[in-house]
C-alpha cells in the first residue's frame, strides 16, 4: 500500500494500468510493486470516480448506490486477501466472492428485470440462503469441502440469475445479450476461483478473472443506468412536444386550456421545488346573464374581450406563472365551464402571502371594464375568487385546482371577493361521504328505529291519532330525527327505501290498532321531491292490500317547501291519494299566499304548525312576540276555513300553555308524549288510558 498510496496516475498510467491486465505477470514484477497492487490501485482509481458519478445522477433516476458499492469494496477485499492475508486467504477470498457474485445477481435483477409474484421472492429468498449458507459453512464448519461448496453455492446463484432473466418479461433483446456476456464471464470467474483453489493455474489468471468480472458488472450496471438517463431526457423533450402540439389554446379566449396549464405548471413547480405557489381561480359570477340573454355562441364574444382584458393587464407580472412555452408569455389559463386561473410565485419578495393574493385580486378585478358591451347588450362584470396554496394541503397540482374551486365556491355562497380554501370542509365532505354510507348499511339492514308520536286533543288528552316517526343513530350515540339527515339519505339515494319502511311500519300500526280495538290515523311524511312518484302511490296501495289496512286510517304529510317547490307534481301526488281515500295534511305551514291558494284548490285534511317558535329560551322577546303573532294569525285564519289545526314541537309545558292560550286545540310534542314503540303500543295505550281516563270516554 506504500507505493501507491499519495500517487496520482496520468492518463498514460490509467492506460497502462487497463492494458496490464492482458499481460504477463513479468511486467508487475519488473516494476516496483506486485501485480495484485498494482490491480488494487487499478480498481480503486477505476471505483471512486464510478460511485461519484452515481451518487451525483441518483437524484435524477432512482439508483440503488449500495449495490456498485457493496461490489467494489466485495473486490477490494478478494485483491487485499491475496496480496497481503496470510491467515485465512481461502476464506476471505471465496466470501468476498460470494458477496460479489449475490450483491452482483441483485444489482442487475434489479436493473434490468424484476419477475414478478412469488417467483420473485422465491428465486431471492434462494440466493440469500445460499450466501449466508455458504459463508457460515465455510468458516464455522471446517470439515466441508469448502472448495467444491464454492462451485455448488456458485452455480445455484447462476441458475437463480439465469431463471430471474428468462421469466422476466421486461427484458429486451440488446440486454438480453449483455447479460448473457455478463453470465458468461461471471461463469469464468467461478472456474477460474476453482482452478486456482485446487493449484491448477496461478495467482495472475484468478486477479485478472476478478478484476475483469468487476469490469464486466460496472460496465453492464452502468450501460444500464446510461439508457435510463436517456430515456428520461428524451421523456421530457416528448413530453414537451405534446404540450406545444397536442394541447391547443381555448377557442373561445385564446388562453391555454386545463390539461396545458396543468403541464407546464408541473414542470414549473419541479424545476423550481423550493418555491411556493398559490393557485388562484376566479370567475364573472354573472355571465350567466350573458348566456341567457345573447346565448353561447354571441356570449364567447364577450367572454374573450373579458380574457383579453385581464391578460393584458397580468401579462408583465413576473410573478405569475407563464402557462405559454412559446416566446409570447400567457399568464392566465381557461378552466372547465367559466373558471380562469392564475399561480402566483410567492417567493420572490418578503411581503405576507396574503397580501399578495389579495393585491393580485384586486389587480385583476380593476383590469374588468366598467361596462363590456355587445351590440345593444351591455353588462358590468363581477370576479370571485378562489385561493388555495400548493403544498399546504396537497402536493397533487389537479386537487389544488380542485381546492381553490371549492374556495370560489364559498366566494359565490357568501358574495365575498376572495375565499381561501379550508381544509375543514374537505373533512366535511368526507364525513358526509362516511355517513352516507353508514346510512346505506343502516337502512339495507332495517336498523332504523321507528317510533310513534301520538296526536292530542289538549282539552281532554284524547288521542287523535299518531305520527310515524324516525330516529338514525348516525355515530351510534346520537339519535337524529329524519329533517336532521334527509339531506344525506336523497345524495345516498336511499330516501325513496327509507320511506318504503315507514309506509309498511304504518300499515303494521294500523293492523296492531285495530287488534286492540283502539282504530287510529296513521301519518307518514313525504318529505323530498324523489319521492313524487307514482310508483310511491303504488307502493302504498300494494302494502295496503298486503296488511289489509284501510287507506282512510292513512295519512300523508307534505311539507310546505315542498308543495311550493314542485306544485304540479304535489297536486298530480294528492289527486292520486284522494282517489284512494288517503288523507293528506299540510306540515310547517306559514299560511303563505301560494299555500292559502293550494288550501282552496285542494281538498286537505290537516294543517299542522310548528310551535318551537313559542320557545322563549330559543329566541329574542322581539322575534317571539312577532312569532305569536303569526302563530296566532294562522290558528284564527284555519279555525275560519274550519281546517284541523295541529300544533307540532309542543316540548314543554310552557310553549303548551302559550299555545292553548292562542286557541290551540290539537297537538304533539316531547311534552306530551316522547313516543311509543311498535312492541309496547298496547302497553302504552292502557297506561295512557288510566292516566288519563276523561279521554276514554271520548273515544
Amino acid at each position: 500500500m506504500k507505493y501507491f498510496s499519495f500517487r496520482r496516475f496520468s492518463i498514460l498510467e490509467v492506460l497502462l494500468s487497463a492494458l496490464s491486465l492482458f499481460l504477463f505477470s513479468s511486467t508487475a514484477q519488473a516494476a516496483s510493486f506486485s501485480f495484485t497492487e498494482f490491480n488494487i490501485a487499478f480498481v480503486l482509481g477505476l471505483t471512486f470516480p464510478v460511485i461519484l458519478i452515481i451518487a451525483l445522477v441518483k437524484p435524477l433516476k432512482n439508483i440503488r448506490l449500495r449495490y456498485p458499492i457493496l461490489i467494489s469494496l466485495s473486490v477490494l477485499l478478494m485483491l487485499y486477501a491475496l496480496a497481503y492475508a496470510k491467515n485465512h486467504q481461502s476464506e476471505l477470498i471465496l466470501s468476498s466472492a460470494m458477496v460479489f457474485s449475490s450483491v452482483l445477481y441483485f444489482w442487475l435483477r434489479s436493473t434490468y428485470s424484476a419477475p414478478t409474484g412469488k417467483i420473485n421472492y422465491l428465486i431471492n429468498f434462494i440466493v440469500v440462503a445460499t450466501a449466508i449458507s455458504f459463508v457460515f459453512c465455510l468458516w464455522f464448519l471446517p470439515k466441508i469441502d469448502g472448495y467444491l461448496a464454492w462451485l455448488v453455492a456458485s452455480v445455484i446463484v447462476l441458475l437463480s440469475a439465469g431463471v430471474a432473466v428468462i421469466s422476466s418479461k421486461k427484458v429486451q433483446e440488446p440486454s438480453s445479450l449483455r447479460l448473457a456476456i455478463q453470465w458468461l464471464i461471471h461463469l469464468g470467474f467461478v472456474l477460474i476461483i476453482f482452478a486456482w483453489l485446487n493449484a491448477l493455474i496461478n495467482m495472475t489468471w484468478l486477479v485478472s478473472a476478478i478484476v475483469i468480472s468487476y469490469l464486466a458488472a460496472l460496465i453492464n450496471g452502468c450501460w444500464s443506468l446510461v439508457e435510463a438517463i436517456r430515456k428520461e431526457l428524451t421523456g421530457i423533450d416528448e413530453t414537451t412536444d405534446k404540450i406545444s402540439t397536442l394541447h391547443s389554446l381555448d377557442p373561445a379566449t385564446n388562453l391555454p386550456c386545463y390539461q396545458q396549464a396543468l403541464e407546464q405548471l408541473d414542470c414549473i413547480v419541479k424545476q423550481q421545488s423550493k418555491s411556493q405557489f398559490v393557485a388562484i381561480v376566479f370567475k364573472p359570477i354573472n355571465f350567466q346573464a350573458v348566456n341567457t340573454v345573447l346565448g353561447h355562441h354571441n356570449s364567447d364574444i364577450l367572454l374573450l374581450q373579458l380574457a383579453y382584458c385581464l391578460q393584458k393587464k397580468v401579462v408583465e407580472n413576473n410573478l405569475l406563472v407563464n402557462f405559454s412555452d412559446t416566446q409570447s408569455p400567457i399568464k392566465i389559463a381557461r378552466l372547465q365551464g367559466l373558471h380562469f386561473l392564475v399561480v402566483l410565485d410567492l417567493s420572490a419578495d418578503n411581503y405576507p402571502d396574503n397580501t399578495k393574493v389579495e393585491q393580485l385580486c384586486r389587480e385583476l378585478t380593476a383590469a374588468v371594464p366598467s361596462a363590456m358591451s355587445f351590440k345593444s347588450f351591455s353588462l358590468n362584470f363581477e370576479l370571485a375568487f378562489g385561493v388555495a396554496y400548493i403544498g399546504q394541503y396537497s402536493h397533487n397540482l389537479s386537487e389544488v385546482i380542485s381546492f381553490a374551486e371549492d374556495a370560489l365556491l364559498v366566494s359565490e355562497q357568501t358574495q365575498q371577493l376572495i375565499s381561501y380554501f379550508d381544509h375543514n370542509s374537505t373533512l366535511y365532505t368526507d364525513q358526509q361521504l362516511q355517513r352516507m354510507e353508514r346510512l346505506k348499511q343502516d337502512v339495507a339492514n332495517e336498523k332504523l328505529h321507528w317510533y310513534m308520536q301520538p296526536q292530542v286533543a289538549l282539552a281532554n288528552r284524547k288521542v287523535l291519532g299518531f305520527q310515524m316517526e324516525v330516529h338514525w343513530y348516525h355515530d351510534g350515540v346520537t339519535p337524529w330525527k329524519l329533517d336532521q339527515f334527509v339531506d344525506i339519505a336523497e345524495h345516498s339515494g336511499d330516501i325513496y327505501r327509507l320511506t318504503q319502511q315507514m309506509i309498511v311500519e304504518a300499515c303494521k300500526t294500523i293492523i296492531q290498532l285495530k287488534k286492540i280495538g283502539f282504530k287510529k290515523p296513521v301519518t307518514i311524511s313525504l318529505v323530498s321531491k324523489e319521492l313524487l312518484e307514482p310508483a310511491l302511490i303504488d307502493y302504498i296501495v300494494l302494502q295496503a292490500k298486503k296488511y289489509n289496512v284501510e287507506t282512510k286510517y292513512l295519512i300523508v304529510e307534505f311539507k310546505e317547501a315542498l308543495i311550493l317547490s314542485a306544485s304540479q307534481r304535489v297536486k298530480a301526488i294528492i289527486d292520486q291519494l284522494k282517489s284512494l281515500d288517503i288523507k293528506v295534511a299540510i306540515g310547517d305551514f306559514s299560511g303563505s299566499y301560494e299555500s292559502l291558494r293550494y288550501l282552496r284548490k285542494l281538498s286537505i285534511y290537516q294543517i299542522k304548525i310548528n310551535c318551537d317558535l313559542l320557545n322563549d329560551s330559543h329566541n329574542s322577546i322581539e322575534s317571539v312576540g312577532s312569532d305569536k303573532a303569526i302563530i296566532n294569525a294562522l290558528i284564527n285564519l284555519t279555525r275560519a276555513m274550519q281546517l284541523p289545526l295541529v300544533g307540532t314541537s309542543i316540548n314543554n309545558s310552557h310553549v303548551e300553555q302559550v299555545f292553548i292560550a292562542m286557541g290551540g286545540e290539537h297537538a304533539q310534542g316531547r311534552h306530551l308524549s316522547r313516543g311509543v314503540v311498535f312492541d309496547e303500543i298496547e302497553i302504552w295505550i292502557k297506561r295512557w288510558l288510566e292516566q288519563y281516563p276523561e279521554s276514554e270516554s271520548s273515544n
